[in-house]
């Protein structure tokens, strides 16, 4: 069954946006780095690397009709460990990563309640396609 335009470009968009926040992870590593939760073994760095992966991976999986629903359930189990962190970072008060308002306590738990959209995103494309009633 072919792919609808709808849930080719949601898949696409999905991807673009995993690529581009798992690129400004390589970038900018320091203030994600930051945003570890303490209680995490292992060191930050390894955990951002790992986020980075995960983003990227994700991407790549979706970019191909064959892999979307695996990429869909990777992002979906990505967005779900974020959600757990911005959590984590609203209880702490703010991020310390960041200065100002962008760091605040308002802005972490903002932030919860928005990662529930991406979590529904990367679920309708890991959903399998309706087949058409004959």
């Amino acid at each position: 069954m072919p792919e609808s335009p709808g849930r080719r470009r949601a898949r696409w968009l999905l991807a673009a946006l995993l690529t581009a926040t798992g690129l400004v992870h390589v970038v900018w590593p320091t203030p994600f780095e930051r945003l570890v939760p303490r209680w995490l073994p292992g060191s930050a760095v390894a955990w951002n690397r790992a986020a980075t992966a995960a983003e990227l991976g994700s991407a790549v999986l979706l970019a191909s009709r064959r892999t979307a629903r695996a990429g869909g359930i990777a992002a979906f189990a990505t967005f779900a460990v974020v959600w757990v962190a911005n959590l984590q970072a609203a209880l702490d008060g703010g991020y310390r990563a960041f200065s100002g308002w962008l760091g605040s306590e308002a802005v972490a738990w903002v932030r919860v309640p928005l990662q529930v959209p991406l979590l529904w995103w990367a679920a309708v494309v890991a959903s399998r396609p309706e087949e058409p009633e004959t």
